[in-house]
């Protein structure tokens, strides 16, 4: 996987990612090519966690629906 540091990956993708937002460890930026700390994943936000939830009730939901129609 290409590892670009948080400058690079906001410029490249068009985000504003805070360091609070994503995991970073040291190494290599592909796109500056300086040692910094690059994004190799994101963190669960309280919306992301909220949003799942809800998901996941109207799946279930939808579901029972089905079932009943039968």
């Amino acid at each position: 996987m290409a590892e670009f540091c948080l400058d690079c990956w906001n410029e490249m993708n068009g985000t504003h990612y805070t360091p609070e937002q994503v995991v970073l460890e040291e190494d290599l930026c592909e796109g500056c090519g300086e040692w910094k700390p690059v994004v190799v994943g994101f963190r669960d936000g309280l919306f992301r966690t909220w949003f799942r939830e809800l998901y996941g009730r109207l799946e279930d939901w939808a579901a029972r629906r089905r079932e009943r129609k039968k």
